[in-house]
């Protein structure tokens, strides 16, 4: 049964490598063949019949990767490099943007992820004594919320929208604090 599972995987990446340069409506008949083996992998062996039958598949999708690779010809001509898109600051109102971009996303934004991270932690313990989970969700939800803050502060436009984003987690902090 196990053998037949994996034989069905295999069929089915062949079927799926088919449907991508030949026929469309062969490819998601590869990608159910797939499914339902790997499904019956599952139900006769459990985890053990899961993962051998993706590394049976990934086996056989990389062998046609090689193939493809191998036998495709081979190119010529380079394409043509272009300038980096990041110029050197030529003017001093140039350096201290980028002075302030990395001041509001590194320092600030820091500060106010800890700031909140710390509110967070006073929120959960609700007054009691610290213990081990308090500061392991500290320890876990610092770099979280820094993470999301440079996401946001990284896609605005200027230094002067960046502020909006640490400023509301800091004060998010100062309630959940001020709430504990």
């Amino acid at each position: 049964m196990t053998a037949l599972a994996l034989l069905a995987v295999a069929a089915a990446m062949l079927l799926v490598r088919i449907g991508w340069q030949g026929p469309r409506g062969v490819a998601p008949l590869g990608w159910a063949l797939g499914t339902a083996a790997l499904i019956a992998l599952v139900v006769r062996d459990g985890a053990w019949g899961l993962s051998v039958g993706i590394v049976a598949g990934m086996a056989v999708a990389l062998g046609f990767v090689l193939h493809a690779g191998w036998t495709s010809p081979v190119r010529r001509a380079r394409a043509p490099r272009e300038a980096p898109a990041i110029s050197i600051p030529h003017h001093r109102r140039d350096l201290m943007r980028r002075l302030a971009v990395f001041a509001l996303s590194v320092p600030v934004a820091f500060a106010a992820a800890q700031w909140l991270a710390f509110g967070v932690q006073a929120a959960v313990r609700g007054g009691a004594a610290l213990d081990g989970d308090a500061v392991v969700l500290t320890l876990f939800l610092q770099p979280v919320i820094w993470t999301a803050l440079l996401t946001v502060q990284l896609t605005r436009a200027q230094p002067s929208q960046m502020m909006a984003a640490p400023l509301i987690a800091a004060v998010a902090g100062t309630m959940l604090w001020g709430a504990a």
